[in-house]
């Protein structure tokens, strides 16, 4: 069976992206699920930012939106993308999301995980091309001249642009089999639009956003494929265990607070405490400490090694709900409750929650009427990617350069070279360390941020309205993230 996608359309320009946004906000005001897919270049095995998005809609429109030829990225695309009321499907979807996330800062939400939904239809398909074939009927072309292709070209072939349509079309076309198995065609004909989507949104809700975790068994072994998490942020992840929960005591035997293994050595060490526990591990200090401020024992409760969010148990980053160049302008008094507002998530829930505080940052210097920060600034280009990671290979060049091996040198020279349009040879040191000197667009301007940041907590301070800032920060953390698994008595309105 051949399938095709009725009306395909191919953006370039921001113009365009924007008349086609228009169209698929109305196509998904009738039934708000669309299909999505990416596809990018990778050269000396290294992987460029997408070059194309693809997105299709339940009737057949599919538009192959360029990325790669964007200056910037028009808000009403990244409106779209970021409603999560707007299901988007696929399968490994929320690949595509973290990609879109990092190489555009483009926050995607609604995502559901086609492999998900056939697991609890009990197919043993997993692939795109083997759902396809078991449920529509059709084979796909997955030739890897074509998936391998220049997507980044000035112009995409006809095989291309069939490949690229179907990928997305076809994901649409994959759910609403899916979803017959749980709801009737017969029902779904007679049930308003409303009905439709609150059905949907029902039954599907538990796998929103949720990344698939894939056990495959190889003989008697049972192992994890390799997670995609970008190799230059491993230095800030944790793989798993963060919380120790060890417990501190007072020298009457009260106890003070968790802590970690490293601290009990510490203070062991110092001689500050004794060892009085093994299970849990407890130490009790020597001396006498002040307690008079606490008003209640948040401290005191063990932490759970989970994602806050979604649940997840591994690739652990420390998110700050109230961001530091916030509360660093705060009294003293109110940074005593950093543990309370620094939460654990997963890696991919860290990055979506950062993308959402542009929103109420966005908000809050509107309230104390302080001039917003152009966005545009922040918005990751191609260009602008390749520029960064010049830099970082100059960097790696200049400091390894007795140790690295010939041929690697070579081609990390080659890349600086093809980046700035320039033969190999003529890359020298000096040039090397001019590209050093170059300034993220991310964070050259971090001492503007942090001085509209203090005259907002300025701001509340006259007011002396203080816990109504920080209160505005966990609301909001709340309503953008929906997290499962807070802590025991953490709250909005926390003053502990």
């Amino acid at each position: 069976m051949k399938l095709r996608a009725r009306q395909i359309y191919i953006v370039d320009t921001v113009e365009q992206c924007e008349q086609i946004a228009v169209k698929f906000e109305k196509s998904a005001s009738y039934l708000p699920i669309l299909g999505l897919d990416c596809e990018w270049v990778t050269q000396n095995g290294i992987r460029q930012p997408v070059a194309l998005l693809q997105i299709a809609d339940n009737n057949g429109m599919c538009s192959l939106i360029r990325l790669s030829k964007f200056k910037t990225i028009p808000s009403s695309l990244s409106d779209i993308l970021s409603n999560s009321n707007i299901i988007k499907v696929g399968v490994a979807i929320l690949d595509d999301a973290h990609l879109l996330m990092n190489d555009y800062n483009i926050n995607v939400s609604g995502c559901i995980d086609l492999r998900y939904l056939a697991k609890e239809s009990c197919l043993e398909e997993r692939s795109l091309s083997a759902l396809a074939f078991k449920l529509l009927g059709c084979e796909l072309d997955k030739d890897w001249h074509v998936r391998a292709s220049d997507w980044e070209a000035e112009e995409l072939n006809d095989r291309q642009t069939e490949y690229a349509a179907l990928d997305a079309y076809v994901a649409v076309k994959i759910f609403e089999q899916l979803r017959n198995k749980k709801i009737s065609w017969w029902n779904w004909l007679f049930l308003t639009d409303k009905q439709k989507w609150d059905k949907v949104t029902e039954i599907y809700s538990d796998y929103k956003d949720l990344p698939y975790q894939n056990v495959r068994t190889n003989g008697n072994t049972k192992y994890k494929p390799k997670s995609n998490v970008r190799l230059y942020s491993t230095s800030t992840i944790k793989s798993a265990k963060v919380y120790d929960n060890c417990l501190m005591e007072n020298v009457d035997g009260t106890v003070m607070s968790t802590c970690s293994h490293k601290k009990v050595d510490w203070y062991i060490s110092q001689g500050l405490a004794e060892l009085v526990n093994n299970e849990p591990k407890t130490i009790r200090l020597n001396f006498s400490a002040d307690l008079k401020n606490r008003k209640d024992n948040f401290s005191v409760l063990p932490r759970e090694n989970i994602c806050t969010v979604c649940g997840r148990s591994e690739y652990f980053r420390k998110k700050s709900i109230i961001p530091k160049e916030f509360v660093r302008h705060m009294p003293t008094v109110h940074k005593t409750h950093i543990p309370h507002d620094t939460l654990l998530l997963c890696y991919w829930c860290h990055i979506k929650s950062n993308a959402f505080d542009f929103t109420i940052r966005k908000k809050l210097f509107n309230m104390c009427q302080i001039k917003e920060l152009n966005p545009n600034e922040y918005q990751k280009i191609p260009a602008y990617v390749k520029i960064m990671r010049s830099k970082s290979l100059a960097k790696t060049l200049l400091k390894s350069r007795h140790s690295l091996p010939d041929k690697v040198a070579n081609e990390l020279r080659l890349e600086i070279a093809e980046t700035y349009n320039m033969k190999p040879d003529r890359v020298f040191d000096t040039f090397l360390e001019t590209l050093l000197t170059i300034k993220s667009l991310k964070y050259e301007n971090d001492c503007q941020h942090n001085s509209a940041a203090e005259k907002v907590v300025k701001h509340f301070l006259e007011k002396d309205a203080i816990s109504e800032l920080k209160a505005m920060w966990r609301q909001h953390f709340l309503d953008t993230m929906k997290p499962k698994y807070l802590p025991l008595l953490w709250s909005v309105n926390y003053d502990g």
